[in-house]
């Protein structure tokens, strides 16, 4: 049995509510960064919380939005300077080329911004199986740097993410990007590190 790369063996997918699936996954998303924009009227553009990919009809008038811009586009409408509605998710079969090749570039940045999430990969990962590291995941990782991640790390952990890439000559912020990126563009991919670490509830 493969555990989850964070240290159990829960693999269930994110509940909310009183346990119920149903749930619009976008409830609680007030920021995305933007993929692409066309010029068509749509931004295509990736959630800031969970990493969703979704639609956003832009604000007429507004100016067109670069590639990584932050938009909001939650339920305060005088907050929505680019965006003038929510469209809703959308798949990855559905992007530009364009917009799929933003993706890990985005998600870079994201991570960069907003840490924390991502930083407890790195100080909880375990053991997928009695031969395999989470950190192997990762591009590049192999079975001995994952064990030279691990001593390093110790007990206490990595304060932030500068100190994790310092102590371990890795960009860590771009190899969390790339694997996510590849589970976004293939639902296939197991385990899925997007669902462990921002679609499911702790």
């Amino acid at each position: 049995m493969i555990q989850s790369p964070m240290g159990g063996n829960n693999m269930q997918p994110r509940r909310t509510g009183a346990g119920r699936e149903d749930v619009d996954p976008l409830e609680g998303e007030e920021w995305a960064r933007v993929l692409e924009h066309s010029g068509s009227g749509v931004i295509f553009a990736i959630s800031e919380n969970r990493l969703h990919l979704v639609r956003l009809r832009e604000r007429p008038g507004a100016e067109k939005q670069i590639i990584g811009s932050r938009v909001y586009f939650g339920s305060d409408v005088n907050q929505r300077d680019a965006i003038a509605e929510p469209l809703g998710m959308t798949r990855y079969r559905d992007l530009s080329n364009m917009s799929k090749i933003n993706i890990s570039m985005v998600i870079t940045e994201i991570i960069a911004d907003i840490p924390d999430a991502f930083l407890s990969f790195f100080n909880r990962a375990g053991n997928l199986s009695l031969k395999m590291h989470a950190f192997e995941l990762l591009s590049g990782i192999g079975p001995s740097k994952a064990r030279e991640m691990v001593a390093t790390r110790g007990r206490k952990g990595w304060k932030d993410i500068a100190s994790l890439d310092s102590s371990c000559s890795i960009d860590s912020a771009t190899l969390l990007a790339e694997r996510m990126a590849e589970e976004i563009s293939d639902s296939k991919v197991e385990p899925r590190l997007v669902d462990l670490l921002l679609r499911q509830e702790v």
